[in-house]
């Protein structure tokens, strides 16, 4: 069975830059964040509110990689952007690919039906570029099949990081996070900023082999 691994990086929108509308939503999601999660560095929370919201932030870049679950894993592909304004070709051309993906495949994510997922759809709607993979774009969180959301597993909170450690993955973090990824784009280093979300995705596509048993999608 061939499945497709995939993993997106978001920047944040510049405080001076966003709409009434918009400052309206930071305010909020600000307020929420503070309750969740007291003790971040305020920063930090800034940052990470407007990342993670796709009417505050921006899709930097999009990585996926093929392989089966019997341990083959090739070489992953990405598209980037430098700036939000060039969000619109990476879009154009993530989609263009993917539609010639087979039809059979299993797309494989951590944590992407609740959050890549909508992102990605909200930031393409953004875009006005329309999807062309109905199945890449599955968020029912009962089935394995067409998308795999290996967040799913088991019914308990951990990250990409623990998993990897909990199937002797190697893991991908490597000095590198998803807290560095908006300075990283900010300071044009792009290619860091793309091997670090190609680490993801390869990882993401090794936990999968390694659950092959679980997951049953044999």
């Amino acid at each position: 069975m061939v499945c497709v691994a995939w993993d997106i990086e978001t920047c944040p929108q510049p405080l001076s830059a966003l709409t009434d509308t918009q400052k309206e939503r930071y305010e909020t999601e600000m307020r929420q964040s503070e309750r969740k999660k007291p003790d971040l560095d305020h920063e930090d929370r800034c940052r990470l509110v407007r990342s993670t919201h796709p009417l505050l932030g921006w899709i930097c870049c999009i990585s996926a990689v093929s392989g089966t679950l019997d341990g083959q894993v090739n070489d992953p592909v990405s598209w980037t952007a430098a700036t939000e304004d060039d969000e619109v070709d990476l879009f154009l051309d993530f989609w263009s690919t993917v539609a010639g993906f087979s039809r059979g495949v299993t797309w494989v994510t951590f944590n992407g039906k609740r959050f890549d997922v909508p992102f990605l759809l909200a930031r393409s709607a953004r875009r006005d570029v329309s999807p062309t993979r109905r199945d890449l774009t599955d968020t029912y969180p009962y089935n394995n099949r067409p998308h795999t959301d290996l967040c799913n597993l088991w019914p308990a909170s951990y990250s990409l990081a623990d998993l990897c450690e909990h199937l002797y993955v190697d893991s991908p973090k490597d000095g590198f996070d998803g807290s560095k990824v908006a300075d990283a784009v900010e300071e044009g280093r792009i290619e860091q900023m793309q091997e670090y979300c190609e680490r993801d995705v390869v990882a993401t596509l090794k936990c999968a082999q390694a659950a092959r048993a679980v997951l049953r999608l044999d």
